[in-house]
């Protein structure tokens, strides 16, 4: 590629760039209108179930979650990852030892993390509802 081309090409790139600033740019004044109008939208969404204020439990709850599901991912990585060095092992043994070890590994830490996020789930569930107190009215006597 020659230095005129490649500057050429650098040129129309920052036009492309600026341009496309320009166009998507957000305007501030409809930045009030469109939370609000977000927000409400989730509202009617979700009914009931959409609260702003977390208690610690269902903080700590929605925590583990995603650590979990976060390490869920990593072991779907490591899966894919022993899948390629198995189908790439040409007959290796030692790679196909190797992949079939990280295979092997990779699809229990799996089975454990779902199990985890099971349990998570309910208990988080069952202590969320058990921190809500709950008001009884009075029985009424005649």
């Amino acid at each position: 590629m020659t230095l005129k081309r490649s500057a050429g090409l650098g040129i129309m790139l920052v036009i492309f760039l600026c341009s496309f600033l320009i166009v998507f740019a957000p305007h501030p004044t409809l930045a009030q209108t469109a939370t609000s109008t977000i927000s409400q939208g989730l509202q009617n969404t979700a009914g009931t179930t959409y609260d702003t204020n977390l208690t610690a439990t269902v903080f700590i709850g929605n925590l583990i979650r995603a650590l979990i599901g976060a390490t869920g991912i990593l072991f779907l990585v490591i899966t894919v990852y022993a899948g390629i060095l198995y189908m790439t092992a040409a007959g290796d043994d030692t790679k196909i030892k190797k992949a079939k070890s990280m295979l092997t590994s990779s699809v229990i830490g799996i089975i454990i993390v779902v199990g985890a996020y099971a349990l998570t789930s309910y208990v988080v569930s069952a202590l969320s509802t058990a921190a809500v107190p709950t008001t009884t009215a009075p029985e009424k006597t005649d």
